[in-house]
């Protein structure tokens, strides 16, 4: 016969059940458990989004796969996802699942709004892929904003945007060709846009506006910022005059969403 703590007797019977207290002990062990198996669950997730291995889909595995690759059960799996969403790694919808949530960078919009200054003030590397450099005419919402004529020649640029080399935006850009005859050649040989402007005399430069709005990726946008094509993007219309008022700079910038968030600074005043 075995003593319990409670000095009571516990029969060694095949039908006898184990006394409180060891139920207790084992209840209290297998919640142990249970808290260990989500919160180990809920570490390695974290510590992959922060890889960005969901980068590409921007959201977790389904509850089926992910209780399979764990071998925890589904309840189990949905505290690991609640820690996530409490700690802003994931947001959960209902019906759709979970989507990666990744820390957010302050893109501040003011009268001298500079890219890489932007990303530089927050300890990230600031870098642009060329994609198009050419010459077009000019369309009629162009040729307004920058004082043109219809059908007057534009020079189009289009770069993808990177912090720490992960793309944030894709900009496009049109200059009037007549007074930056040249200026292709020299982005094509990786000079930066204002030490470019610098040598066209345009020392300086001024955001004139930003109109801010939402719109949804191309199959195309969405394959270049790397996130999926029923995901908003935050756009940016805006143009750029020198110290003269006279623009030099018409373009937009579309921004990943889940990336980016907007900043309205009104304390950059020239």
């Amino acid at each position: 016969m075995t003593f319990t703590q409670t000095g009571a007797f516990w029969p060694p019977t095949l039908n006898a059940s184990p006394p409180a207290t060891s139920r207790a002990a084992a209840g209290a062990s297998k919640g142990r458990s249970a808290a260990g198996a989500w919160r180990q669950v809920a570490d390695t997730l974290a510590a992959e989004i922060r890889d960005r291995r969901y980068s590409d889909s921007g959201r977790l595995p389904s509850e089926t796969e992910l209780s399979a690759r764990f071998g925890v059960a589904r309840h189990t799996l949905r505290q690991a996802v609640a820690a996530l969403q409490s700690e802003g790694l994931v947001r959960v919808e209902p019906g759709r699942g979970s989507f990666v949530q990744h820390e957010l960078l302050d893109y501040a919009i003011s009268r001298r709004t500079r890219f890489s200054e932007n990303l530089q003030r927050q300890g990230l590397l600031p870098s642009k892929q060329l994609l198009t450099a050419c010459q077009l005419p000019a369309g009629e919402r162009a040729a307004r904003e920058l004082q043109l004529d219809i059908g007057a020649p534009l020079l189009w640029v289009q770069t993808l945007d990177e912090a720490d080399g992960e793309p944030i935006g894709l900009a496009t850009a049109y200059y009037p060709a007549a007074r930056f005859f040249g200026l292709l050649e020299l982005l094509q040989q990786g000079t930066n846009t204002t030490e470019i402007l610098c040598h066209f005399g345009v020392q300086d430069y001024l955001r004139a506006y930003s109109r801010i709005t939402t719109q949804m990726p191309s199959e195309v946008t969405a394959r270049l910022l790397k996130q999926p094509a029923t995901r908003p993007m935050l756009c940016v219309e805006s143009l750029d005059v020198d110290l003269l008022g006279m623009p030099i700079k018409y373009g937009e910038t579309v921004f990943c969403g889940d990336r980016v968030q907007l900043l309205v600074d009104g304390s950059r005043a020239p």
